[in-house]
């Protein structure tokens, strides 16, 4: 029997949300679920497969509209030509290469290498960044599997929290108060930010992932926070991002300024005022210089 996945299934392993997929059932005639012997919608795998990709190219800018009547062969091709195009650094083709092909234990001795060339801010910038990109690129396209995504996401926090506690360990002038909303289970981008912040001399206190919203504001609120960073992996829904985003702005003291960067940040909606949203990691640097001067 052909596997079948759930709407549910769907949300989850593409980031649209269920209300998305109904209205693109009705507008679009896909996806086009069966029905089980309780009414519930069932999809194939590949219509999971035309979606990730859809996804994926949405990210890029194409609309939904254009993407929906094109078969899995079809946005492959569009999905590669796009990649084609993109300029992917050395460094990280050397890493994807090592990812996907092994041996595995060499990746951890290339990011610290490249650690020791490039020193922690162009390290980050420069090599984590879009290796972080790349990789889930290559996730979707189903290049590489979850075990590799996994093995890189460790191997590079390992080589952060060495380069963290390296670092002169001297109280800073502002607080900044660091995690991830509820449902988002990827963490590595919040050390990326908090190396960031300790090079600006800001002293981080660091919760990890899917912190409560009520505990992200006692947090902030007990730790005399002046920043609330939150990281936002392209995995998350957009939709879900934005909706906690607004509540934990509503949550927090007038005097805290909220931030969010990382992929998932991308195609929400306009937020209203009070959130600051990143786009790359040297945005930050520019924020704290605006910040200090006023």
């Amino acid at each position: 029997m052909p596997v079948q996945f759930s709407i549910s299934d769907l949300e989850r392993e593409t980031g649209i949300s269920r209300d998305t997929l109904r209205i693109w059932e009705r507008r679009y005639g896909f996806p086009a679920p069966q029905r089980n012997q309780r009414s519930e919608r069932n999809y194939s795998v590949e219509q999971l497969e035309r979606l990730r990709l859809i996804k994926q190219l949405m990210d890029s800018g194409m609309r939904p509209g254009k993407l929906a009547i094109l078969d899995l062969q079809q946005l492959s091709q569009i999905t590669q030509q796009q990649r084609e195009t993109q300029t992917v650094p050395r460094d990280v083709e050397e890493l994807l290469q090592i990812l996907a092909t092994g041996p595995r234990y060499g990746l951890l001795a290339r990011l610290e290498a490249l650690l020791q060339q490039q020193g922690l801010r162009d390290f980050l910038i420069g090599v984590l960044a879009p290796m972080n990109h790349a990789v889930g690129e290559a996730w979707f396209a189903g290049r590489i599997g979850v075990l590799d995504e996994h093995h890189y996401a460790e191997q590079a926090r390992m080589v952060l929290l060495t380069a963290l506690r390296r670092l002169p360990q001297t109280p800073g002038n502002s607080r900044a108060l660091l995690t991830t909303l509820p449902g988002e289970q990827h963490g590595l981008g919040l050390l990326m930010a908090t190396c960031m912040l300790a090079l600006e001399g800001v002293e981080v206190l660091l919760l990890g992932v899917q912190t409560p919203l009520e505990e992200i504001v006692r947090g902030a609120i007990e730790g005399e926070c002046s920043i609330v960073g939150i990281s936002c992996s392209e995995y998350m829904n957009r939709r879900t991002v934005a909706t906690q985003l607004v509540r934990l702005r509503n949550l927090l003291p007038d005097t805290t300024v909220l931030w969010a960067g990382g992929g998932g940040i991308k195609g929400i909606p306009a937020m209203p005022t009070g959130i600051q949203l990143f786009s790359s990691l040297d945005q930050i640097s520019t924020a704290l210089q605006k910040s200090a001067a006023r």
